[in-house]
């Protein structure tokens, strides 16, 4: 597992550097066909951008742009609050096969590429999000541990998005079992010492 850090310093929410208790881990999706995090994280690492992730997982990469510990601005607000405060929030990039329609809502022009690239970030953060639960003691089988943007906002915790079901539905996964393999994957590294 590849960790690059990258963090957005001159981004009004690192500078403000408001603390949290971690409580839980948060998957998005950035809602747009680009693959490359860096064009996020140059867009984003300045002031004036109210948004700001923990992470950005690529098909190879992850791109640690805030300190865990740093409240983030990634979930937006819902009817009972925001669950900015207390989850760390990690966005994947989506296949440029993909042509957004409306939000939520895409066309597919390469179905096979789009399904591989899915998964293949899928599968970087299956073990990344095993290598936070590890490090801050989580059980992703535990309710409210992991959960999507979507999942957030039904509990009243987040703003209106449908990611990452929107994208993850289209290819065959789904967020009970993302929380299962990320389980599996934390078994593993509990029982390897070799662990980054």
């Amino acid at each position: 597992m590849n960790i690059i850090k990258q963090h957005l310093t001159n981004n009004d929410c690192y500078k403000s550097a408001t603390k949290m208790n971690i409580k839980g881990l948060m998957i998005h999706s950035v809602g747009c066909n680009v693959e490359n995090p860096m064009n996020f994280i140059k867009s984003w690492n300045k002031a004036g951008v109210y948004k700001c992730v923990h992470a950005f997982v690529s098909t190879y990469a992850i791109y640690e742009t805030l300190p865990y510990n740093y409240r983030g601005w990634h979930c937006g607000k819902g009817q009972k609050g925001s669950y900015n405060s207390g989850y760390i929030g990690i966005e994947l990039t989506e296949p440029k096969s993909i042509r957004y329609i409306k939000v939520g809502l895409f066309e597919d022009t390469d179905p096979i590429y789009t399904k591989r690239y899915v998964k293949q970030t899928y599968c970087l953060a299956v073990e990344y999000f095993a290598y936070l639960c590890k490090i801050f003691s989580l059980n992703p089988l535990k309710p409210y541990t992991i959960l999507s943007h979507s999942e957030a906002h039904k509990l009243g915790y987040a703003s209106d998005h449908s990611d990452v079901e929107h994208i993850w539905n289209y290819v065959g996964l789904t967020m009970n079992n993302f929380r299962k393999d990320v389980n599996t994957k934390l078994l593993i590294l509990k029982n390897n010492r070799n662990i980054e």
